[in-house]
């Protein structure tokens, strides 16, 4: 049993040698490249940020007569 079957041996020389150099191309799912948010997703954060700030300063500031 110590020594092992020559169609393993292959097999373990033929991974070895894939591991040196892995295929170019890769099979299976890929991750997507991020590369940041888009500007639509800023430009809406950025909207809702000044409307925040708006109402904040109009309830403060009792421009609607809510509090009066």
């Amino acid at each position: 049993m110590s020594e092992k079957d020559p169609k393993e041996k292959e097999y373990m020389k033929a991974s070895k040698e894939t591991l040196k150099h892995p295929p170019d191309k890769k099979e299976g799912l890929e991750e997507p490249r991020v590369t940041g948010y888009k500007p639509i997703q800023i430009g809406i954060v950025v909207f809702v940020i000044i409307v925040l700030i708006i109402i904040i300063i109009g309830i403060s500031s009792n421009m609607w007569g809510l509090f009066g």
